[in-house]
């Protein structure tokens, strides 16, 4: 599979920075998401990757990659990288076993503190992986277990999308302008049914193809919603399906709201149908 000519340049102006701040730590580069998912949007997308080293990052590495990532972010703005540095041993034994460790978002390097070594992204490792670096990853049983799985999305829909939607049900704030914006509506309604069909189906999909999902699952009142989502994601410039974009922010909360409640009632269904 091969990556967007734009994903493909972050990722070798990446594996440079990164050859040059700590030669010979990164063994291994894998990219995940839009970009390995065939559904890269230059100007839209982020760069996802997981970066396997050669061992734990010393402190001399961490800062000579902490300058390297602002260096990067301030000459190669766009995509802006999300990602995580691993081990071997980590990779292997799954997010759960360290689930703190250095990671990049939005370019910014952290050393420490971090929660995105997930279930999600293990899965998408061992079914999407783009391999730019080291052993191929994509159809690889690295690490798979349904109901951590099950457990990490529930707890992103109650951690994350909860609070998510009331800040967004504020109209008179920073926050409820921001959910006004098309693009917070694109991440909003696709976020959430990505979500909705990791928890159906094991896998994560692209931010496309669960816009396609919700379209077959969720029953039509939502459909304009979620099709001027995919709208903003493939056709930025083309006229919206909204007058009115107060209408269109009240939709997006109450199509969150009513997918996120689905959720939670599918995964109460299917521990009761669980054998014991």
């Amino acid at each position: 599979m091969t990556l967007h000519p734009v994903a493909l340049r972050a990722a070798d102006a990446y594996l440079a920075m990164a050859d040059a701040a700590a030669p010979g730590l990164v063994e291994a580069l894998y990219v995940v998401g839009s970009a390995a998912l065939q559904d890269f949007r230059p100007g839209l997308s982020d760069l996802d990757f997981v970066a396997v080293t050669s061992g734990r990052i010393g402190p001399a590495a961490l800062a000579a990659l902490a300058d390297g990532h602002a260096d990067l972010a301030r000459t190669r703005p766009a995509p802006p990288l999300d990602g995580i540095y691993v081990t071997w041993d980590e990779l292997r034994a799954g997010p759960l076993e360290v689930p703190e460790g250095p990671c990049v978002r939005e370019g910014r390097f952290l050393a420490s503190g971090c929660h995105e070594r997930h279930p999600a992204t293990w899965g998408r490792l061992g079914s999407d992986a783009v391999t730019v670096r080291g052993p191929l990853c994509a159809g690889t049983v690295i690490w798979r277990d349904p109901a951590r799985l099950e457990r990490w999305v529930l707890g992103t829909i109650d951690g994350y999308w909860q609070p998510w939607l009331a800040r967004g049900a504020r109209a008179v704030s920073r926050r409820g302008v921001v959910a006004l914006r098309p693009r917070t509506v694109e991440a909003g309604v696709l976020g959430i049914c990505r979500l909705h069909y990791a928890l159906v189906t094991g896998l994560v999909p692209s931010k496309s193809d669960a816009g396609l999902y919700g379209l077959i699952t969720f029953p039509r009142q939502w459909h304009r919603i979620i099709d001027e989502a995919l709208r903003i994601r493939r056709e930025p410039g083309s006229a919206s399906f909204y007058r009115n974009p107060y209408a269109r922010r009240r939709e997006m909360l109450a199509f969150v709201r009513t997918a996120a409640d689905d959720a939670r009632a599918l995964a109460a269904a299917t521990r009761v149908r669980r054998p014991a």
